[in-house]
């Protein structure tokens, strides 16, 4: 392999590296809530924390690089995430 083949893989390689201790410490308080798939649902769940008060942060698996085309389905994943400490409250207006 040539040396620009094997340079292209270490940078690929710490790009992955880099990417995934960036999303450790994005969300190293936070717990995973709730993985929503498309806006209807989306909308749904982060009104009702919304209403409650509670905080969130949202991830859009596979969304790292920048916009992409639409489907005519709406199946985007959303990952809901809450503080470690507000997990109880997270749960609590879920079930409303």
């Amino acid at each position: 392999m040539p040396v620009f083949g094997w340079l292209f893989v270490l940078i690929v390689l710490g790009g992955i590296i880099i990417g995934s201790l960036i999303h450790k410490y994005r969300y190293r308080n936070m717990n995973l809530i709730y993985t929503a798939f498309g806006q209807e649902n989306y909308f749904k769940i982060i009104s009702k924390l919304k209403a409650d008060g509670v905080t969130y942060k949202v991830r859009i698996p596979g969304q790292a690089f920048g916009d992409r085309e639409r489907p005519v389905v709406d199946n985007t994943q959303y990952d809901i995430y809450v503080k470690k400490a507000d997990v109880h409250l997270a749960a609590d207006a879920l079930r409303k």
